[in-house]
């Protein structure tokens, strides 16, 4: 059976360094029946100089590792995992000591090969954005892994352009990645915008790429405005969300081109085989006007002749009734 696709509450840095709007929004993501939910732990001085122009909003995403580590029981209690994007290798850390599942390195840290290097040593669940890195350069670094690093990795594609645009998402990339690096899973982060019926049906657009994993933002209330809330959606709707993922995701099947059961049924059904335009008799030679390609009550079989090419010029070895199906071995 085909993985059930993960499913990641993406928070990012929409609790605003504020204990309450974490927990509500731990609280919506629990309830919302996502796989995983994940924050950004930021810290400013890992992250920018004190003169770039956010670096006041990131001073003020820092919290205590006591409200992290609360954060993270409550997620792990309701049976989710916890991942945080990390920006540096204090950041790694204080992830692990949290007790995160996993991290992931977003575009800003993916040339950053010491926290890289350290990444894969200290946990066994890794996303690496890779919307934004030109392909010689993930070629790169993949190509120096192990196979037991590639099984701690999945590739995500991606960007946000608040929001991006539909036509900019460029969905065909999935599957480029995916058969390019055959041996990594693939997931998707979601950027569409939060207030359309963009927010569910693009991320069904890319089941069909075969990925493993959804990432997409979730808010309290659209209203508030919260950070990061253009690509967010509601807990209320999030859950709509995932109901819709977990609905279609069966239909992609198996990765294989054997019929199934249904379709072996349908086949019986459905195919025409050799048979007979009148009454028979042993030693016949079978021409167009004495035999026809007809559903008939028995269903074909290994032994049903689908091609009236096999049967024509052949000698028939017994007597057949009118409208009876031709076996291979009546010839």
């Amino acid at each position: 059976m085909k993985n059930q696709i993960e499913i990641i509450a993406e928070i990012a840095q929409g609790f605003e360094g504020n204990e309450k709007l974490s927990y509500l929004l731990t609280k919506g993501a629990i309830a919302s029946n996502a796989d995983s939910v994940k924050f950004q732990l930021v810290y400013a001085d890992e992250l920018a100089t004190p003169d770039y122009e956010h670096y006041k909003l990131f001073k003020d995403l820092e919290m205590e590792q006591a409200i992290w580590t609360c954060i993270c029981q409550k997620i792990h209690d309701a049976g989710k995992m916890l991942y945080f994007d990390v920006f540096g290798l204090f950041s790694l850390d204080m992830a692990k000591k949290i007790g995160a599942d996993g991290i992931k390195l977003s575009t800003t840290e993916f040339y950053n090969n010491a926290l890289f290097n350290r990444a894969i040593v200290d946990f066994n669940r890794i996303y690496l954005s890779v919307g934004g890195v030109p392909v010689e350069d993930i070629d790169k670094k993949l190509s120096q892994l192990s196979s037991g690093q590639m099984n701690k990795i999945c590739l995500m594609y991606g960007f946000q352009s608040e929001p991006t645009p539909l036509n900019q998402n460029n969905l065909n990339k999935l599957s480029i990645l995916k058969n390019r690096y055959s041996d990594f899973r693939i997931g998707f982060m979601d950027h569409s915008d939060g207030s359309l019926n963009d927010a569910y049906y693009l991320p069904l657009v890319a089941l069909g790429a075969g990925i493993n994993v959804i990432e997409k933002h979730i808010t309290l209330d659209r209203e508030l405005e919260i950070e990061d809330y253009i690509s967010g959606i509601t807990p209320s709707e999030f859950t709509r969300f995932v109901s819709l993922i977990r609905r279609f995701e069966p239909v992609l099947g198996l990765n294989s081109l054997e019929l199934t059961e249904q379709e072996l049924a349908y086949r019986k059904k459905a195919t025409k085989s050799v048979v007979t335009l009148c009454d028979l008799k042993l030693g016949d030679t079978l021409t167009l006007d004495l035999i026809a390609l007809k559903r008939c009550s028995i269903s074909i079989n290994d032994h049903s002749i689908l091609e009236i090419e096999q049967a024509l010029g052949k000698v028939i070895n017994k007597d057949i009734s009118v409208n009876s199906p031709i076996l291979k071995e009546d010839l």
